[in-house]
Formats: structure tokens, C-alpha cells, sequence
């Protein structure tokens, strides 16, 4: 369907700054209108670490700010713990992590409500925020927030096994095959840490493992409602900014990043090495080929942050796309025809410019240009469950460490990297 410009509704620019990987650092964060954490805001999962980032994340002035949990913030997730409500039978070393024992998980979820009540943390769910303040942008949006990481095995948090099409599916038997969790808990979209809390939250419930092994990873993903305007995951999509070098059980990466802005995908292949591979989760990739949101938020693989704007066209039969394996739940995903890798304006960490993402076309950086989406249920005034408007989705690997330990040389950082994004604008006739 196509609409005129005059049909759309109403869109404002807002400011969101994203930023991942923290690991107990409390970085300077520049101004914005919304704040987004991607996970690990920890190193280590203590209930001390913990404590201190919610309470940096708290005082730093944005109108509202979504946080969700990372493989190591091993203290949020419930499945963790043996005195998790699942009393679940895990092995002793779940229930001890980087030879520390393991908070009451409850009393870390706690934490947000007494040091955190401006955060909306989001544990494979999905929340409404509206920003209502009269001096910022009053624009609404859907969010949708999962901490799950693939193929770590049993040793970190919010794990997940791969599906079998999955490019990295038993490629290193240590990290792929790293145990289901025993009578481990499906959690429904909508699980709830602060049930006192308003925050849009669909379905709400309480102290659910959002994240199991008992369950394929395409259903996991499956569960992003397909009305999503932003997506904050903590791995990132297969092939999207996910270029790591594997080192040891925890699946991440170390060392300089070997592809250079505008590298061919053959001229990539030359520069990586052995031991680099495309660490992201395919079906995830598979599950925003059908949902298409605005924007992708994503961490986890330290040296791969960056941002590109990825361009989808309609496939052209169904027979196509499942034998790309973009087909999903009788939904035909998208396939990706361009991808615009973005420059950053001001890539030095020392510098005060900000790393800009500019998606509203108003822009003098290079590569600004509006994005191309439009919920076409919105132009037309009713549901039809077609996304064909959603024609763009721009993904930001927004890690802050950019070293992995033992950190040689001492830690290294990047910038935390800021999206101006067209957002709907509230209802006059409603209280936004």
C-alpha cells in the first residue's frame, strides 16, 4: 500500500542515546530525550555492581530509559539462582559466577524499584513509553527488550542454545552445547519485575526465566510483537555488526576491528582472520526480516560497534524466502537488499562531538536521510497485520568497552552513540 505524505501521522524528532557493555563503568552520557542499555551492565553479576549501575542509570537525566539485562548480569536472571521461586534443579555452577555465590535474584529485581523507579527494565517483554514531559519531544513508542545471548552455554546468563540453521549451530562443542537448564521455564512476553510500576507492560507477570533452553530459539524470538517500533536485544542479529573473534567460553572478542567502513562482504572475508566469525544470532535476524522495526539496539560483541541502515525488499515467492530461511510462523520475512554502513562523525572517545546517527533526513552528517518506514495500520486506521510500509530498520551495536579481559594495554572505549529518530507524536485528544 502506498500512502502520501499527508496521510502519515504525525512523527517529532527524538533523541535516543544508546549505549551497552558498561561493565560497572559510569561513563559521561551525552544529552538526550530517551536512555537505552542494551546489557552487562556488570562484570561479574554482584548484588554491589548491580546496585551502583541502577543508581548511575537513575541519576542521569533522560525522560524515560529502557534497560535490559546481558550474559553477565548473571544476578538478574532467576534461572540462575537455586533460591529463584522456579526451584529449579541447576547445577552448583549456576548458582556460583566468576566464583562468587549468586544474590537472591528477586532481591537484585528489587533494586529497580528502590534505586531505579525512572527505568523500565525489560526482561523478554515488551513495554509502551510516553513521553510526556511539556519541554521534550511528547512522542510515544513500542519497545521490546530481551537479554538472551546464544551458545555461551550453562555458565552465563540468559543463554540459549542455537537453532540447527544457524551458521555457529555446534561449531565449538564447549560453547554451543553448553546444557539445557533443567525444567527451566518458558516466559511469555510480558513477564513484569515491578508490578507496581506503569509501564505499558502487555501480560504482566512476575519472576519468569525469559530465556530457556527447553524452548528453539526461533520461539523465543518468535514472541517480539510485530508492532515493534524499537528493539533492544543484547546479541546482536546474525551478520550485523556481530564480527568478533571468539576467546574462550564467554564468546566474545578481543583486539582491533579488521573490516573497514564500505568493505565489500568479499573484501571483508580477505581481512578477517582463523579464529573471527559472525557471533550474532540468526534467528533473530530471521524474526526482524518480519517485523522490520525502526530500530535494532544491540551490544555484546565489544569491537563491532557501529551502525548501518539495513534497506528490505518483499520476496518474491514464498518458496524464495523459506529457502532463505526467512520464513517464520506463517509470516514471510524480508530480505535485505542494501546496506548502508554508517560513518561515524566523530569516532575519537577524547573528543566532546557526539556520535550521531541521524535517521530524520535533517542532517548535514553523511549519510542522513529519513528513514523509509510507516506503520501502514496507522495510515489506514485499522489492523490488517501487514508491515509493507516498514522498509527500513537501522541496527546500532552501541558497546561502550571496546576490550575484552584481560584488557592489554589497559581498557579501551568507544562513544556511546546517539540516534535522532522520527517518533510518533502522543494523540492531542489523549493524556500522553
Amino acid at each position: 500500500m502506498n500512502s502520501s505524505p499527508s496521510d502519515r501521522p504525525p512523527t517529532r524528532r527524538t533523541r535516543i542515546v544508546c549505549i551497552s557493555d558498561t561493565h560497572n563503568c559510569t561513563i559521561k552520557l551525552p544529552k538526550g530525550d530517551v536512555l537505552i542499555h542494551a546489557g552487562d551492565l556488570t562484570n561479574q553479576g554482584s548484588l554491589s555492581e548491580l546496585t551502583k549501575a541502577i543508581q548511575w542509570l537513575e541519576k542521569a537525566d533522560f525522560e524515560a530509559k529502557v534497560v535490559i539485562a546481558g550474559n553477565h548480569d548473571k544476578a538478574l536472571d532467576p534461572a540462575s539462582s537455586s533460591d529463584s521461586s522456579q526451584h529449579q534443579a541447576i547445577s552448583p555452577v549456576i548458582c556460583h559466577f566468576h566464583n562468587l555465590s549468586l544474590p537472591n535474584p528477586e532481591e537484585c529485581l528489587s533494586l529497580f524499584g528502590a534505586h531505579g523507579p525512572s527505568i523500565t527494565y525489560l526482561r523478554h517483554e515488551s513495554a509502551e513509553v510516553k513521553l510526556t514531559h511539556p519541554k521534550g519531544p511528547r512522542t510515544k513508542f513500542k519497545v521490546f527488550g530481551s537479554p538472551g545471548t546464544p551458545g555461551l552455554g550453562e555458565k552465563w546468563a540468559f543463554g540459549y542454545e542455537r537453532d540447527v540453521n544457524d551458521p555457529n549451530c555446534a561449531r565449538n562443542p564447549h560453547q554451543e552445547n553448553g546444557g539445557g537448564r533443567a525444567d527451566a521455564t518458558e516466559m511469555k512476553s510480558g513477564s513484569q519485575s515491578n508490578p507496581e510500576k506503569e509501564t505499558g507492560r502487555s501480560d504482566p507477570q512476575s519472576h519468569f526465566s525469559p530465556i530457556s533452553n527447553s524452548i528453539s530459539a526461533k520461539e523465543i524470538w518468535s514472541s517480539i510483537p510485530p508492532d515493534t517500533d524499537i528493539l533492544v536485544t543484547h546479541t546482536p542479529p546474525y551478520g550485523h555488526y556481530d564480527l568478533g573473534v571468539v576467546r574462550g567460553s564467554d564468546g566474545s572478542d578481543d583486539g582491533p576491528s579488521p573490516t573497514r567502513t564500505g568493505e565489500t562482504g568479499e573484501q571483508e572475508a580477505e581481512t578477517r582472520t582463523e579464529t573471527d566469525r559472525h557471533l550474532g544470532c540468526h534467528s533473530l535476524l530471521q524474526r526482524l526480516s518480519v517485523v522490520r522495526p525502526r530500530l535494532h539496539v544491540c551490544g555484546h560483541v565489544h569491537r563491532a560497534r557501529g551502525a548501518e541502515r539495513v534497506r528490505w525488499s518483499p520476496v518474491s515467492s514464498p518458496s524464495a524466502s523459506v529457502s532463505m530461511g526467512m520464513e517464520d510462523d506463517c509470516e514471510i520475512g524480508w530480505i535485505e537488499s542494501i546496506t548502508e554502513k554508517w560513518t561515524d562523525p566523530s569516532p575519537d572517545p577524547k573528543s566532546g562531538k557526539i556520535s550521531l546517527v541521524d535517521l530524520t533526513g535533517r542532517g548535514r552528517e553523511e549519510g542522513s536521510g529519513k528513514l523509509d518506514w510507516v506503520d501502514v495500520d496507522t495510515v489506514i486506521g485499522k489492523s490488517t497485520g501487514g508491515r509493507e510500509g516498514r522498509k527500513e530498520t537501522c541496527v546500532v551495536n552501541c558497546a561502550i568497552l571496546a576490550s575484552n579481559y584481560p584488557h592489554v594495554g589497559g581498557k579501551r572505549f568507544h562513544k556511546p552513540v546517539v540516534v535522532d529518530l522520527e517518533l510518533p507524536v502522543c494523540e492531542e485528544s489523549q493524556e500522553c
